[in-house]
């Protein structure tokens, strides 16, 4: 079996899908260009960063969380947040989150006017602000509710649906098996698990084994998420837990070429070339303001785990224009490209904000 074909297979290994509430089930997924997909990160997978990660051959493409209530009052910010790239390569999806089903149904429409695949509803985000007002993993507490809550959206949606969620709300409230069930009667297409609690937060280790065992009694696709670091341990997930597809976030921030990695397709590791591959994105998209704000994000996290890294994140957020950028960017790149790839340890804090 080659190797594209197994990741074929995996896509497609998913029992009782014949009969899943929704007939789409199999399309959707089947769509997507590999089972190595990009998570969505708030405040990180904006069109830009999505469309450099098509390039660099994910398998599925999701925004980073959105307002339904913000698409509600029509927000400008809101709906600059959900802009999908010109002839994506794979399926896009726009995450959003919401306390009223009739929000999330009317933010729905807008996701479709945009051109995007899919509605994935969040499930998941700890973040007080949001969990207070019954939304993220909230949501989780009382499965009845959510069967009753995605249903809803799914009438009144003609995307296809699907949700991204944690393990339960703590280590007592381990509801994952139930949320999953909810998601399948209500004709979801997949469910996203990063293997965390709530509670967690973004601390401890994701339970793949746990994930493991929900993928074994699920009755539709589930993908899974969390504490990805390299594409080896990327493709040792799928095949160990069976899960039909994993989601990578930090490690992409550090390393955009493990989706590459991971089919075994060629990469040249250049930092500059990809750093003006992301720019020609950002000027397409924002004014020099927020340009030089995002290329000084991504150039140090380009440069983590190479020797000198600190001084260059810090020459970095002194520069004041794109050009100064690029320059300390090419010579900091070109001193360090004869070194291999720096490894992200297991035990290695990044980004451990709640990117991811």
């Amino acid at each position: 079996m080659t190797a594209a074909n197994g990741i074929l297979m995996n896509l497609m290994q998913t029992p009782h899908l014949s009969d899943h509430p929704s007939s789409a089930a199999v399309r959707l997924i089947t769509r997507a260009r590999s089972p190595f997909w990009l998570a969505p990160m708030a405040g990180i997978t904006d069109v830009c960063f999505r469309q450099l990660m098509d390039e660099m051959q994910a398998g599925v493409l999701i925004s980073e969380l959105v307002s339904a209530k913000g698409l509600f009052y029509n927000s400008a910010k809101t709906r600059k947040m959900m802009r999908v790239h010109k002839n994506p390569g794979t399926i896009v999806g726009i995450q959003i989150f919401g306390e009223s089903s009739e929000d999330i149904a009317h933010a729905a429409n807008a996701v479709e006017e945009i051109g995007a695949d899919f509605v994935d509803i969040n499930l998941g985000c700890p973040v007080k602000k949001v969990v207070k007002k019954g939304c993220g993993a909230a949501l989780m507490r009382d499965p009845s509710y959510l069967e009753k809550f995605l249903s809803a959206i799914k009438k009144k949606i003609r995307l296809p649906l699907t949700v991204k969620m944690r393990t339960g709300w703590n280590e007592d409230e381990l509801t994952i098996h139930e949320c999953v069930e909810a998601a399948y009667q209500s004709g979801c297409e997949w469910v996203a698990i990063h293997g965390r609690t709530r509670a967690q937060g973004y601390e401890g280790r994701a339970n793949w084994n746990l994930i493991a065992e929900v993928k074994s009694r699920a009755k539709l696709p589930i993908i899974g998420n969390g504490d990805i670091r390299n594409a080896d341990q990327a493709k040792r997930r799928l095949q160990e837990t069976g899960v039909n597809a994993v989601m990578i976030g930090r490690a992409a921030l550090r390393n955009p070429w493990i989706f590459k990695e991971c089919i075994g397709a060629p990469a040249s590791r250049s930092g500059v070339q990809l750093l003006n591959r992301y720019l020609i994105g950002l000027r397409e998209n924002y004014d020099t303001r927020f340009t030089l704000i995002f290329l000084r994000k991504f150039s140090s996290w380009l440069a983590f785990g190479y020797p000198a890294a600190a001084k260059f994140r810090k020459n970095m957020f002194a520069c004041h224009s794109v050009a100064e950028v690029m320059q300390q960017a090419e010579k900091f790149f070109s001193q360090v490209a004869h070194l291999p790839p720096p490894v992200m340890e297991d035990d290695e804090a990044f980004m451990m904000g709640g990117h991811g």
